[in-house]
């Protein structure tokens, strides 16, 4: 169905929020903001005064003293205008520490972290110890390389481009781009595009539409939507059923979860068949046509399934891919049913005090699970908030 104006009228009226892990939202706040603060420590470092010598010295170091697995990120030898530059090894504490009292550096005395704003310049070589003293078993060969240095460099690898742009400016790293929960630089720019925001929309007030049907029935105000992300199919619409039939598990998550297993000959609450048409409204019911093409899309996707090298041709794994919208927060039951049923997004309107995807918990952040999706909250969340709960579970 297409966004009508009453959509266009509400758009304007709520705002898209990403539901990311708190390093996430500092990673996305420094983004956003631009004020990226590295973490750094203290590495020797020492100038090449004979180039000849880079591969012997390069392999020996990385041999010797490799770099930790947190610093792989960094090069061993950065490219200065008027001469080449080597990293040595790290300083330890005890050294930290007494840079720290000299030069006014402030390092922390547990993990040697420096501030940006108090690099240490690289020609300051003042109570910096000799060759031989840096690496005292004297089991390293050292000519070709100049009076040494102490350098602050990234203790981490960069998480994005801006990032790494800072990172380049302080000492030649390595970026491997990794998937991101969000777009940060769509997030940093208000989000999605106004034709995106009509869409989920359209399917949220769906989701309202149900919930207030099932509240003038006598029933819980939350209404949940699944659809099929690539053809824009709805699946499914539900409402909580926890207050009927004497199923308390029957939240509006559950209840649309079993509803598209129910489309692939599964389904667990015998309660729910024949809901299909009785739950949803006129405009969204499934009719013959529509349970004919449901089927037709089913034996599309296998057939193109099976046409890939990748792929065993059988039928997406319940919510595989799909979109869920839902009025209002899903608590931990309702949060892991959507991960074991392998959504790929979550949208929700308001808030619930329990709520296991940003309120109480952040469910889908933990670094344990085999499954991610992404989260975002506060569609139509006035509309969503105006609804009626009842007693909260």
């Amino acid at each position: 169905m297409a966004p009508s104006a009453d959509n266009d009228a509400h758009t304007s009226q709520w705002s898209l929020t990403p539901v990311l892990s708190p390093e996430e939202e500092q990673e996305l706040k420094e983004y956003t903001s631009g004020n990226i603060n590295p973490p750094l420590c203290l590495y020797f470092a020492a100038p090449i005064i004979d180039k000849k010598q880079i591969s012997r010295l390069t392999q020996i170091l990385s041999l010797q003293y490799p770099l930790p697995d947190c610093m792989k990120h960094l090069k061993r030898v950065r490219a200065q205008q008027t001469r080449l530059e080597m990293l040595l090894r790290p300083a330890s504490l005890e050294e930290k520490m007494t840079f720290s009292k000299d030069s006014g550096a402030d390092c922390t005395e547990n993990a040697g972290i420096c501030r940006s704003e108090n690099i240490r310049k690289d020609d300051d070589t003042s109570q910096v110890p000799s060759l031989t003293d840096i690496f005292k078993d004297g089991a390293i060969d050292l000519s070709g390389l100049g009076d040494p240095f102490v350098v602050s460099v990234p203790m981490r690898s960069a998480r994005n481009r801006k990032e790494q742009q800072v990172w380049a400016g302080i000492w030649p790293s390595t970026y491997h781009e990794k998937p991101k929960t969000v777009n940060l630089e769509e997030a940093s720019h208000g989000g999605v595009s106004d034709e995106e925001k009509l869409r989920i929309g359209a399917h949220m007030r769906r989701a309202i539409e149900a919930a207030q049907l099932n509240q003038a029935r006598g029933g819980k105000g939350i209404g949940a939507v699944v659809v099929d992300q690539e053809s824009g199919k709805v699946l499914a619409v539900g409402t909580d059923r926890s207050g009927e039939k004497r199923e308390l598990l029957l939240h509006a998550c559950m209840v649309v979860i079993d509803m598209v297993a129910r489309q692939q000959g599964g389904g667990a609450y015998e309660c729910l068949a024949g809901l299909e048409n009785e739950q949803q409204p006129k405009m969204h019911s499934v009719t013959k046509d529509d349970e004919k093409q449901i089927g037709d899309e089913k034996e599309n996707r296998k057939r193109t399934k099976e046409s890939s090298e990748h792929c065993t041709g059988e039928l997406p794994y319940l919510c595989t891919g799909y979109e869920v919208y839902v009025t209002h927060e899903p608590c931990i039951m309702c949060s892991m049913a959507l991960l074991h049923s392998r959504v790929s997004c979550v949208y929700y309107g308001c808030c619930s005090p329990g709520g296991a995807l940003g309120t109480f918990y952040r469910l889908h952040c933990h670094p344990g699970l085999n499954h991610k999706f992404l989260v975002f909250r506060g569609v139509m969340e006035n509309e969503c908030k105006a609804l009626d709960v009842g007693q909260e579970v």
